[in-house]
């Protein structure tokens, strides 16, 4: 009888661990900021703020509320293959409300040293799921955009 409910509670205790690595990994709230500011307002500064970081402003779409932009990320160790990585950002602002809604993509590509006679190559690394970086970029913007 012990052994059946102790049974029970490790099938429970398991999916239950499941059932929260998967809530976990399916957030992507680090991914957005909300803001007071009206969509002109949080477009234009974005776009101001992008630039006082040195990004390079690739597209935009006001209308759309979309704003694409490049940075290439230096890579600090010495003895490494890895020279940098190339980071394409999509920011897309959408109205909810009263406030908007500034959501962040971020798609990574390594550039490393071959050896070889062309040098440099770069290599598809995806999107970025690192919460970390996305949070380095949105909660500047999130001060830029607030300032209160």
């Amino acid at each position: 009888m012990k052994a059946k409910i102790l049974l029970a509670l490790l099938l429970l205790f398991i999916c239950t661990t499941i059932t929260f690595a998967q809530i976990i990994a399916n957030d992507k709230s680090f991914k957005t900021i909300m803001v007071t500011a009206g969509k002109d307002v949080a477009f234009d500064k974005t776009i101001d703020y992008l630039q006082a970081k040195d990004f390079f402003i690739q597209s935009v779409d006001k209308q759309a509320g979309f704003i694409q932009a490049k940075v290439f990320v230096k890579h600090k160790k010495i003895l490494s293959a890895k020279v940098g990585e190339r980071r394409t950002m999509n920011f897309i602002l959408r109205p909810t409300g009263n406030n908007i809604n500034v959501m962040l993509n971020i798609y990574s590509e390594g550039y490393f040293f071959s050896g070889a006679s062309n040098g440099h190559y770069y290599e598809d690394k995806g999107i970025i799921d690192d919460a970390a970086v996305y949070q380095d970029i949105l909660s500047g913007l999130q001060k830029a955009l607030d300032p209160y």
